[in-house]
């Protein structure tokens, strides 16, 4: 690994409905001074030399677009990359003269596509419409009206509008009513909660399950028969479990052979990520998130000084995430599946040291770079180029491994 290979982490760009068709890449270099991660230039040149060059883009983005802030500095001397998959964001604030319009146009001439971010209508930037693909509108900055009258100057250019920084489901409804064609912000890690609202039948089953899994004395036998009959579950369980993943050397065809070659933990986590992925009313997307999220926090554990047993960090990550599934509060899914209190803590509170890892994988995933707690990785002996490459490792088993989970986005 170079010494220039940044902090990356991605943020997922849906369409109306609710597919990835880009992630945006937010970087800082691993080299400069933790407490400062502000210098715009160096962060978007790195991006680009290392996701496009040093790594596979496939890794980080599979075959998505790539939404990457260019300043000023760099529209004049773009990299020479994959233009198909690259969008161009040219960044706020950035005077508009002369010499900027003939960038964008020798861009434009040159097949890029651009992106004006978080772009408010003034007469400066209005000159920056003709050369724009997609303007992004910072939906928390601009009130609703300021939002509908945005949308109703820049519609008849035939221009793809996406609305960022959309945090909540009703923010997102309004969004889409308002026109806009793309949606990015953290409204999918969200439960959509509607008072009075019951839960679905089969949401009420997977947590069932869930919680008798959670069982610490629960027998295997009596695993293997919660299994049996759910035959899709089970199909694709043994699916995964003969896959490359795991490098079995034999074929296993039965559960209860499963079980005792892979040990219950193991097994009751992916039958967790199993039955949570089939909920059918969520983007596949949020499937993805959870296994990042869990595939982090096991990583960041076997690196931790001391022994730490990574099944348990993995499941933190996991069900940190049951909210968004289950669309109910984390309380009230926690009093209902019985987590041990330390676990149960470490979602609701982040303490103890598998809480520690999820706030660490929390910051890591937003791009919250200062968020982080760097002197609590120092002493474990992890710095910030080592847990990038967690991160970049992480992107390419859940690639792998959705595959292998039968969970892939033509199943939705």
């Amino acid at each position: 690994m170079s010494d220039s290979f940044p902090l990356l982490a991605r943020q997922p760009i849906f369409n109306t409905q609710m597919k990835v068709v880009g992630y945006e890449l937010l970087c800082r270099s691993s080299q400069v001074n933790q407490a400062n991660f502000s210098n715009g230039d160096a962060a978007s040149s790195q991006v680009l030399l290392n996701a496009f060059t040093e790594l596979s883009i496939g890794n980080v983005v599979g075959g998505h677009l790539a939404f990457i802030n260019f300043t000023r500095n760099l529209l004049d001397t773009p990299p020479p990359f994959d233009r198909k998959q690259l969008v161009i964001e040219v960044l706020e604030g950035q005077k508009v003269d002369a010499a900027m319009l003939l960038a964008l146009k020798v861009l434009r001439e040159h097949k890029y596509t651009i992106a004006l971010d978080d772009f408010v209508l003034t007469p400066e930037t209005q000159r920056l419409i003709p050369y724009a693909d997609i303007i992004k509108l910072d939906v928390l900055q601009l009130s609703p009206q300021q939002v509908l009258a945005h949308v109703k100057h820049i519609k008849p250019f035939g221009i793809q509008l996406l609305a960022e920084k959309v945090e909540t489901y009703e923010m997102l409804e309004f969004c889409k009513t308002a026109g806009f064609d793309l949606f990015q912000g953290y409204f999918l890690a969200r439960p959509q909660i509607i008072t009075g609202r019951k839960m679905s039948d089969n949401k009420q089953s997977v947590l069932q399950l869930l919680s008798a899994l959670q069982d610490p004395d629960i027998p295997v036998e009596k695993i293997e028969k919660m299994l049996a009959r759910d035959t899709v579950l089970s199909f694709k369980l043994l699916r995964l479990v003969n896959s490359a993943a795991f490098g079995l050397t034999r074929n296993i065809d039965s559960l209860k052979q499963a079980i005792m070659l892979l040990g219950l933990n193991k097994i009751k986590n992916w039958v967790n990520i199993l039955a949570m992925s089939n909920l059918g009313d969520k983007p596949h997307e949020l499937s993805v998130s959870a296994l990042t999220r869990a595939r982090m926090c096991e990583l960041i554990a076997n690196q931790l000084s001391g022994k730490n047993r990574a099944d348990g960090y993995f499941t933190v990550g996991l069900l940190s995430t049951l909210d968004a599934f289950m669309d109910a509060p984390m309380t009230t899914l926690l009093d209902s599946i019985s987590l041990s209190k330390h676990i149960n803590d470490a979602i609701l509170k982040q303490t103890g040291s598998e809480g520690k890892v999820l706030e660490i994988t929390t910051a890591y995933e937003r791009g919250e770079w200062e968020k982080i707690d760097w002197n609590y990785l120092a002493e474990n002996n992890i710095n910030a180029e080592q847990l990038a490459q967690i991160y970049i490792s992480t992107l390419d088993w859940v690639n792998t491994t959705i595959n292998d989970l039968g969970i892939g986005e033509k199943d939705k």
